[in-house]
């Protein structure tokens, strides 16, 4: 379950973005809403650069991994029940956080397992599916981490390097296999 581009659900006072856009994307649509509330996916970015440059945006959550019962990470700068209301209306699982971090918790972790199944694979290690189903079984996980990333990669490299750009960290810098 994931997002191709950037889609928008307009209110009378307020707009939901949803999906992936680059950095620049985001902050373009942004600068075109000033005068509407605005929250937004912000899954592979760092929520606090967005909130210190733009006011209107009230609220971020990360969607972009989400699985099948739709649960996100939301985090409000100022709390709205009607976008609580509307993102149970599309099926999500809003769950509140309070702690802002680049690329949220969920997504920061899932992209670093990922990063290092690939690791592993270019290393030789073991096949996907081996991956895969050591992970599984090996620490109950719903879904292997190539499995996780099906479709998604673009995501996983672009939260990974927003990762490496912001800590300078070189465990964030994502395997050539992505």
């Amino acid at each position: 379950m994931g997002f191709i581009s950037m889609t928008n659900v307009f209110f009378d006072d307020l707009v939901i973005n949803f999906g992936f856009g680059t950095k620049e994307e985001k902050k373009s649509f942004l600068r075109s809403h000033e005068n509407k509330s605005v929250y937004m996916d912000l899954t592979c970015y760092d929520p606090a650069e967005f909130y210190a440059e733009f006011p209107q945006l009230k609220g971020v959550f990360a969607a972009l991994f989400c699985d099948e019962n739709k649960k996100i990470e939301m985090h409000f700068k100022e709390r709205s029940e009607a976008v609580l209301q509307r993102l149970n209306e599309f099926g999500f699982s809003p769950i509140e956080t309070t702690i802002l971090s680049c690329g949220f918790i969920f997504p920061r972790t899932i992209v670093q397992i990922i990063n290092e199944a690939y690791f592993a694979l270019e290393e030789g290690v073991a096949g996907k599916e081996d991956i895969n189903r050591a992970m599984k079984f090996g620490v109950n996980y719903p879904k292997g981490p190539f499995e996780w990333s099906l479709g998604k990669e673009l995501y996983v490299k672009t939260l990974l390097q927003e990762l490496f750009e912001k800590t300078q960290d070189p465990r964030y810098l994502p395997c050539k296999l992505l």
